[in-house]
């Protein structure tokens, strides 16, 4: 199995060895990374950029550090494989919305997009990758106590290219930190927008939520909120017309617990 590069998702690879451990280097950003010997390639573990030499290498600070933060074009570049546009279809109606990709052929996306009122659609539609597949809900959010307005969809015939998203630990979300929403907005195709975090946990008709100034419409519904490093800071859900340009989302750690009581690795 490659190793992949935390800071860009790029392969890394062996460039020397020192006492205990090995160092690699990304061959697209040239970030290095010292890993001991029995250890897992680290997720986050970014260090300075990349000395050409074994020698060099050994001087290299152990000293975990903050991940690299990636600008609009790379979270866009990095996370568009794992972004779903939705279209739902119920008699003669047609719901817009997006999702985001679980492992093992899973979605996740908001109920109110593929089971409006309750009803389940008739036949859910996907889009990513270029191509169009078709899913089928496994369990809404209505199904567990809570009633979160989740979906889990469960999907067939997608490229191979679709990659499953990481979750944020939203413990260590602030208010301020740059966020970036890809979806399917207006239901003309995925683009993004860009904002910040506005509240990190505001309450919503009795429901924690997190709150930003990414632009969001009609057809965003059901689709992820990335932080600076590529994971899914929550999902967003709802629209505020009491203040202007301000949505809210379903936090990380409630759509993960959705997806776990699903019986569901996220």
């Amino acid at each position: 199995m490659n190793n992949i590069c935390p800071a860009c998702g790029g392969e890394c690879v062996p460039t020397g060895k020192g006492a205990g451990y090995t160092v690699y280097r990304c061959t697209c950003c040239d970030n290095e990374y010292r890993v001991s010997e029995g250890q897992p390639f680290p997720v986050y573990h970014t260090v300075r950029r990349a000395a050409q030499t074994a020698e060099t290498a050994e001087s290299v600070p152990s000293a975990r550090e903050e991940p690299r933060e990636l600008n609009g074009e790379q979270i866009y570049s990095r996370c568009i494989n794992s972004v779903l546009e939705v279209r739902a279809r119920r008699g003669n109606k047609i719901f817009s919305g997006s999702a985001c990709v679980l492992n093992g052929g899973y979605a996740v996306t908001n109920a109110h997009v593929v089971a409006e009122g309750g009803r389940r659609a008739d036949r859910i539609e996907l889009y990513g990758c270029g191509s169009k597949f078709f899913g089928v809900i496994v369990a809404l959010g209505s199904d567990f106590e809570g009633g979160e307005d989740l979906a889990l969809l469960k999907f067939s015939g997608a490229p191979s290219a679709v990659a499953p998203v990481r979750f944020a630990d939203v413990s260590l979300i602030k208010n301020g930190q740059p966020l970036y929403v890809i979806g399917n907005s207006l239901g003309g195709g995925t683009c993004i927008t860009a904002g910040i975090v506005s509240d990190r946990r505001r309450m919503l008709d009795g429901k924690p939520r997190l709150m930003t100034d990414c632009a969001v419409n009609r057809g965003n519904s059901g689709g992820p909120v990335f932080n600076a490093w590529g994971e899914v800071a929550g999902t967003i859900v709802a629209v505020t017309t009491a203040a202007e340009g301000m949505n809210y989302a379903i936090p990380a750690d409630i759509v993960i617990k959705f997806i776990n009581r699903c019986g569901i690795d996220a």
